[in-house]
């Protein structure tokens, strides 16, 4: 963006718009993450100040986290009280590890409290909007990208359920933004990155895999002969899974691996399995909608992990018609990658669902808001007919 801005001539009112456009979406964008920081962070305040130590599912990352350092790591500080809802030899393995290490490192850095706790998740939540339109500004280089960045970040921040994960120590919010992170790469056809990023939200929880397999499906698109495209199907999976496993050294180093295989097999029919009856559930399409969604907490202060339903309908409508526009013409159309990975991950928590698993939680909705925030700023760039791919 910067060399672009360089080139433009102050005489040329052409040049003196396309540079306000730049700056208007770059505005648009640097607003829209402050926004989404501003509401995390009031939240994350309230809940240290009033005294509700644990918000939702945060006894267990948080307890668990700890207990990396404290019993993996031996590192002596000035620790904060447990849960008392972990049990002594429980250690989330239901769970990849990678957002317990970033938490454990928060506390390390900035100590064992509440607020500290949630900035990484404040952190990687305001930072979405901004990597989405990068990867756009990046990808398409002219005025239009900035606008449709813009639009893109405003899309992910308008996101109640972004904002509201922001806030706590969960998983969700890590594997949002690794998978913002692999959007805004497969953006740019950087696929092998993207597999990676990919696999780093994997790493965060399980469910990031569906990132892996939107890369690897983008990757395969862009190769013409059938060979590569199984080639760079198999380069994407084998990349993601080498990201995954290599997370979980730590823990192979304390537990041995047979342990770790058999807590992976025990994780994926945990996955695969309904839990009893407990906090609302509710199906995909239901997370669109807002349908039974799921309460962090009831209060004082209300955190309920809602959807902008018009914006997530339209992302889907347009994934849907993208995608079987494309099988038909036997050929990319669409300019973009959002409508691969929005589609990839509601395919991915149906098949849970087609499994055994009949209660999903609405906040799993918030890996849907980078893919619905591409999907956003691609129908901009569709519209003015901005073409991205550089081969």
């Amino acid at each position: 963006m910067a060399e672009q801005v360089r080139r433009l001539s102050y005489a040329d009112p052409r040049a003196r718009l396309g540079l306000l456009l730049y700056l208007a979406g770059l505005l648009l964008a640097v607003s829209s993450s402050l926004w989404v920081l501003h509401d995390a962070y009031t939240a994350a305040s309230f809940y240290s100040e009033e005294g509700s130590d644990y918000v939702s599912d945060e006894v267990y990352y948080v307890d668990v986290a700890r207990k990396y350092l404290r019993e993996l790591a031996g590192v002596e500080m000035d620790y904060w009280r447990d849960s008392g809802k972990v049990k002594e030899d429980y250690w989330n393995f239901e769970h990849p590890p990678l957002a317990k290490y970033i938490i454990a490192l928060s506390m390390v850095i900035c100590g064992d409290e509440p607020l500290c706790w949630r900035v990484p998740s404040m952190a990687m939540g305001s930072l979405i909007p901004l990597v989405i339109y990068a990867g756009f500004v990046a990808a398409f280089r002219s005025p239009a990208a900035s606008i449709a960045g813009g639009l893109a970040a405003a899309a992910a921040a308008s996101d109640g359920v972004l904002r509201a994960a922001s806030s706590v120590a969960m998983l969700d919010v890590y594997q949002a933004f690794f998978t913002a992170v692999s959007i805004a790469l497969a953006l740019n056809g950087r696929y092998a990155l993207a597999s990676i990023a990919g696999g780093l939200a994997a790493a965060s929880k399980m469910s990031g895999a569906a990132a892996v397999t939107a890369a690897g499906l983008l990757w395969a698109a862009s190769e013409y002969r059938l060979s590569r495209k199984f080639a760079a199907l198999a380069a994407a999976a084998s990349l993601g899974l080498l990201v995954y496993v290599a997370t979980h050294i730590p823990l192979v180093l304390a537990f041995g691996v047979d342990k770790l295989l058999e807590e992976t097999i025990n994780a994926l029919q945990w996955h695969t399995t309904s839990r009893p009856s407990g906090p609302p559930t509710s199906t995909p399409l239901g997370w669109i909608l807002n349908s039974n969604t799921f309460y962090y907490s009831y209060g004082p202060l209300p955190l309920r992990a809602a959807t902008n339903t018009p914006l997530h309908l339209a992302a889907l409508a347009a994934s849907i018609t993208a995608i079987l526009a494309e099988i038909a013409a036997g050929r990319r159309l669409w300019p973009g990658a959002g409508h691969i990975y929005y589609f990839s991950l509601l395919a991915l928590y149906a098949a849970v669902m087609a499994m055994g698993n009949q209660t999903l939680y609405s906040f799993y909705a918030v890996q849907l808001t980078p893919a619905m925030a591409a999907v956003a700023g691609e129908l901009f760039l569709a519209a003015s007919g901005v073409r991205p791919w550089r081969r």
